[in-house]
């Protein structure tokens, strides 16, 4: 038995969640047919109104992703802190994983297929540039695809075998990277409990040496060709969004474990990270969600997490975050459900003629956060409440 650290529970992270899932659906309230590489192009040449800046404000709303990689960083490296303490059984970080995420997701497959497969044509999104085949009829989508998002393998699966990568609906790709997140993190609980976070700092070493191409100056140090080392395969852990989880790790191991001089070497890292992506984000808008774009906000938000700790009980019952906490204690079924709501509302004001960055934000963008939240609530109710994993007792 491992001696006890500090006070693991981070009170806030529901307030967090509730911020990072909704501005994921604002996002999707936008993106698509009011917010358009053609649009922005055009308003960076011409200018444009107060409302299509705040279009534009609202398309980066994506930073929601990598604040729930950052997030799911810290609550599972507590998960398998406080599994390897105790000294349970491997397998039961594995199950209580799989026992949260997988049954929800199955249900909203099958749901989501039999409410797009009763809507007409007509009512379904119409294709763009953006998304040129917004929501498929579920019989259209290859049976590959399918396997691919019933068991979050669809980001690799098509290396393997089966048609190319795509999904019925998109937001689900996310769910790939966290359950291969899972599986690196359960395999070192699995075979080393007591090197849990020096292993997890060397997968963390060995993806940033592939991601920051730094492979050229070692081997130059070394006299050695390490080129074709570097293998940043897109749907792979390995391409650079395991950062964004590290850095959860980061603020996790920074609050529970670090002393002083540990937490400014981290918070220090998470700064030269930050400094990193700006080279590829030279301005406001290359700001897009892109692997650098992806770390900068995570980077950014991990650093945020670990100064606001000392705030933490104040944030957690602060009557000012009571709406963010509702939405992050059913932030997954909210995930879950918003994406073929907000983009059939979307589609639908703007074949309406709700088609300008006004309408989109007074009209658009309230009726599909507000109808979000309704199904996310009916969804949680119904469905994910019976798979919660119960806290572990001290």
């Amino acid at each position: 038995m491992l001696p006890p650290p500090r006070n693991p529970r981070y009170e806030s992270l529901d307030v967090w969640r509730g911020v990072a899932c909704l501005s994921v659906v604002v996002f999707h309230c936008v993106s698509g047919y009011y917010a358009t590489s053609e649009f922005e192009a055009k308003l960076r040449r011409d200018g444009g109104s107060l409302a299509d800046w705040g279009i534009v404000v609202a398309s980066r709303f994506w930073i929601g992703v990598p604040f729930f990689f950052v997030i799911s960083g810290y609550c599972i490296a507590a998960a398998a802190d406080a599994t390897r303490r105790k000294s349970l059984p491997g397998w039961t970080f594995f199950w209580r994983r799989a026992r949260r995420i997988y049954p929800p997701l199955w249900a909203y497959l099958v749901l989501s297929a039999l409410g797009i497969a009763v809507l007409p044509p007509s009512v379904l999104p119409g294709p763009t540039a953006a998304y040129p085949h917004p929501i498929p009829y579920p019989q259209d989508v290859p049976f590959g695809q399918w396997i691919g998002s019933i068991t979050l393998t669809e980001e690799w699966r098509h290396y393997l075998v089966g048609p190319p990568r795509g999904y019925f609906t998109g937001q689900v790709w996310t769910l790939c990277y966290e359950e291969q997140f899972y599986l690196v993190v359960g395999t070192i609980v699995a075979l080393s409990r007591r090197w849990l976070f020096p292993l997890l700092g060397l997968v963390t070493v060995v993806v940033a040496l592939n991601v920051l191409d730094l492979n050229a100056l070692i081997g130059n140090l070394l006299n050695l060709d390490l080129n074709s080392l570097r293998r940043p395969l897109p749907g792979f852990f390995f391409d650079g969004l395991w950062l964004a989880f590290a850095a959860g790790i980061g603020v996790y191991y920074r609050a529970i474990y670090a002393t002083p001089v540990v937490r400014w070497v981290l918070d220090g890292l998470l700064v030269v990270g930050i400094f990193w992506t700006v080279q590829y984000i030279p301005s406001v808008a290359e700001f897009k969600p892109t692997i650098p774009g992806y770390l900068g906000a995570a980077f950014g938000f991990a650093l945020l997490l670990g100064w606001l700790n000392r705030f933490d009980r104040p944030l957690a019952t602060s009557r000012l975050t009571a709406p963010f906490r509702w939405i992050g204690r059913m932030c997954y079924s909210l995930y879950l459900v918003h994406a073929p709501i907000t983009l059939v509302i979307q589609w639908n004001f703007h074949r309406w003629g709700i088609d300008s960055s006004l309408g989109g934000l007074l009209v658009a963008v309230p009726v599909g956060v507000a109808v979000s939240l309704a199904a996310g609530q009916v969804f949680f109710r119904l469905v994910e409440r019976s798979f919660l994993n119960s806290p572990p007792r001290p």
